[in-house]
């Protein structure tokens, strides 16, 4: 029994640790606006769906990123800074 308590306890301090750090982030003012309101709308969906969005939003955002680099990397070629 005491080590079920103890197991609860855990969880239940786990989940206020996350939560402190849902406060900080909202609360802090160096924290985009878009990061506080995705953090707080995300903490209220389900995890599931919530962790796939994410995957799809971080798939876009890489495949984003890796354009930028080939672009920027054609400019810095070509020398004109027109090199695409």
């Amino acid at each position: 029994m005491s080590e079920e308590r103890s197991n609860y306890m855990d969880l239940e301090h786990a989940l206020k640790t996350v939560e402190t750090r849902l406060r900080d982030i909202t609360t802090d003012p160096m924290a985009s606006y878009w990061l506080k309101q995705a953090v707080t709308e995300l903490w209220e969906r389900d995890v599931v769906d919530a962790l796939n969005d994410l995957d799809t939003l971080r798939g876009l955002l890489e495949e984003k990123q890796r354009i930028h680099t080939r672009i920027l990397k054609r400019i810095v070629i070509s020398g004109d800074g027109i090199g695409y």
